[in-house]
């Protein structure tokens, strides 16, 4: 993974689970404010009523005791019970749990390493909370660390569907990022050879062709696609693409650098030492000041 699951988690839901988790704290061992007898129930809606009442302690005592599944099992009779007997501030509260445990103990269990308890609890998340982009968001993270790559991004494209649906961007923008990167990331190992061959440079370019099926390309990717493109000859479509890349790039100096020097090595072994050289004082910062520097020095007049 290009990064952790604990970054990825941190980054998107920080403050949503810090409210979430100040409401557990004040919550916890109360029954729902608004589950009260109006005075003109019938015994049968008392019943339910204190049935609504027992179900949501059992809940919060399962809660407690981190046992999720009992939890969520009493949670959803508390649930039913809260609509049919019309205790609606109850239904909010108890619906506000089905939103949000899900996430909470589903990232809780992401950063334990736990994939398969974290998996399903953004199925549980999916079943309660369809139209929330996190749960699958949520459940690509824990597919691709069981090795479940196909069933990752086909989770990890339904988050940037119902993310842009419902103007999530933050979640739709993690799950297009976290697709590139394991395309990227691809590229990358098959270009990391110190004298790539074309067979290398051809499997990187399936992976990113691949990668155009789910997302658009990212200055990175539009970095290996140049690299990839110059180790098969093809120098113009290597220049033109590293172009792209600097076009969507938006870090440093030194980071900019590479893709001046695919456009540089291009142009050097088109013929064009003069382009070549004024590009190569451009890649002469950072990782690749010294391989610059030699070019300068030996090409350049």
């Amino acid at each position: 993974m290009m990064a952790s699951v604990q970054q990825l988690v941190t980054r998107s839901r920080r403050a949503a689970l810090g409210v979430l988790a100040a409401t557990l704290v004040f919550s916890l061992g109360a029954v729902p404010a608004q589950a009260q007898d109006n005075g003109g129930s019938s015994g049968a809606s008392k019943q339910k009523l204190e049935t609504l009442k027992k179900e949501y302690a059992a809940f919060q005592q399962a809660a407690k005791q981190n046992n999720h599944e009992t939890a969520y099992t009493h949670l959803a009779e508390a649930t039913r019970l809260a609509e049919a007997t019309e205790q609606s501030g109850a239904l909010n509260q108890l619906r506000n749990f089905q939103q949000n445990l899900p996430t909470k103990w589903g990232n809780k269990s992401l950063k334990e390493e736990d994939y398969e308890m974290a998996l399903a609890h953004f199925k549980r998340g999916m079943e309660w909370s369809p139209k929330d982009a996190y749960v699958y968001y949520g459940k690509g993270l824990a597919l691709v660390n069981m090795d479940s790559t196909e069933a990752a991004l086909t989770a990890m494209q339904r988050a940037i569907e119902v993310g842009r649906e419902n103007g999530d961007t933050r979640t739709a923008n993690l799950a297009a990022d976290r697709i590139r990167q394991e395309f990227v990331a691809r590229a990358s190992k098959a270009l990391s050879a110190s004298n790539p061959t074309q067979r290398n440079a051809d499997t990187a370019l399936e992976a990113l062709d691949e990668m155009r099926e789910y997302v658009d390309p990212s200055a990175k990717s539009l970095f290996y696609r140049a690299t990839a493109l110059y180790t098969k000859g093809e120098y113009e479509q290597a220049i033109q693409t590293a172009r792209d890349g600097l076009d969507l790039h938006q870090g440093s100096r030194s980071d900019a650098a590479k893709y001046h020097f695919v456009i540089g090595e291009a142009q050097l072994d088109m013929g064009n030492t003069s382009a070549a050289c004024e590009t190569f004082k451009k890649s002469n910062y950072g990782d690749y000041s010294a391989r610059s520097d030699h070019y300068l020095k030996n090409e350049c007049p």
